[in-house]
């Protein structure tokens, strides 16, 4: 009697299932297409520039061994060291020795140690900018020179007295 019972029930779900997926096969539906009619894109004319020297192409052509700030203006703040409550003497700073001195190595120090809040000056002497740094604490310098060979920049610091 359940083989029964269970043959009818199995029936009954497969002639309703079979029901359930004609029905959804053969819905039909109103489909509507809508063309968009193209339109050829306007030519941008190209302008030629003038015989005068655009600032990009003048710092393209320069010699890369030369240094010059790429900036229009320069704000320096100059600090009278060793004149510390008014006494004239030697100021205990470090130095700042990099392998090399082209325009990104330059870019990423003083990026960096502005990142780290760190009193600097750059002096160009020579065509070699010489960096000194005025901090207390060995930890920080240790993390500038860490820092810096995120770059590829390998470099060390020294004791100096100005």
């Amino acid at each position: 009697m359940q083989k029964k019972v269970l043959g009818a029930l199995f029936l009954l779900l497969f002639v309703g299932v079979g029901f359930f997926l004609s029905k959804l096969l053969n819905h039909e539906t109103d489909v509507k297409e809508e063309v968009a009619k193209y339109e050829p894109s306007k030519t941008q004319e190209i302008k030629q520039e003038t015989s005068q020297n655009v600032w990009i192409k003048e710092m393209a052509h320069k010699d890369a061994r030369e240094f010059i700030f790429p900036v229009n203006e320069l704000f320096m703040q100059i600090d009278a060291y060793g004149q510390k409550g008014g006494t004239a003497g030697k100021l205990k700073s470090f130095r700042l020795v990099i392998d090399r001195a082209d325009r990104y190595s330059l870019f990423c120090i003083v990026q960096t140690l502005t990142a780290l809040h760190l009193p600097y000056m750059v002096i160009k002497e020579d065509k070699i900018p010489i960096i000194y740094i005025e901090e207390k604490s060995e930890k920080q310098l240790e993390n500038v020179v860490l820092e810096l060979e995120k770059y590829d920049i390998k470099s060390k610091i020294v004791e100096v007295w100005l």
